[in-house]
């Protein structure tokens, strides 16, 4: 199984880098030797700032030990998407045209949204958008992996501390859908059910 390589890297200044380097030279060394298996899925940690590193997989594996209490990681559910809180937040992507608006606030929405399959390789959910995806049932997303992916998506363009990148996202749903979904849904579940700040 190939390691997940984020397709995109947090840029720092050359004095940052030096200065997270001498702090984190032992925990670094760890994680160029070894990848951390959560439920299957193979993570790797990119160079990436400290905060993300303590909301990756592999950071809240090892209870942040080194800075317990300083950050609390970030996620929101894929319903949280499509509640009134959540739909106007979707930038660059757009969750369509409200069609109904329903006593709770929540939208049946047409079908101009963000294509799922123009984001996500694979034709796992046809010409369905993003928001469709996520409210998929049963044998229609039968691990709810599309919703979940479309969450942490989100997530990964909206919250400060979600410890993942957009690229990353898309790099792990490239690697892992097609040969282990149950697994990969699992991994994106985590992320996306932490502490919802919006």
């Amino acid at each position: 199984m190939k390691e997940i390589k984020p397709a995109t890297q947090t840029m720092e200044s050359d004095q940052d880098t030096k200065n997270q380097t001498q702090v984190d030279e032992s925990r670094r060394r760890f994680t160029k030797v070894s990848a951390i298996a959560t439920s299957g899925v193979l993570i790797t940690l990119a160079s990436r700032p400290v905060l993300a590193n303590q909301c990756s997989i592999s950071g809240m594996q090892s209870g942040n030990t080194s800075h317990p209490g300083a950050v609390s990681c970030q996620g929101c559910t894929p319903g949280f998407w499509l509640n009134p809180n959540g739909r106007d937040r979707w930038s660059p992507y757009t969750p369509g045209t409200c069609v109904q608006k329903h006593n709770n606030g929540v939208c049946t929405w047409d079908n101009s949204g963000t294509k799922f399959h123009s984001v996500f390789s694979g034709n796992l959910c046809g010409d369905l958008t993003m928001a469709e995806v996520i409210k998929l049932s049963g044998n229609d997303d039968a691990y709810q992996l599309g919703a979940h992916a479309v969450a942490s998506l989100l997530n990964a363009l909206h919250l400060t501390n979600f410890g993942y990148t957009s690229g990353d996202i898309i790099t792990m749903w490239n690697t892992y859908y097609a040969s282990q979904p149950e697994q990969l849904k699992t991994t994106f579940q985590q992320l996306n059910q932490r502490n919802c700040p919006l």
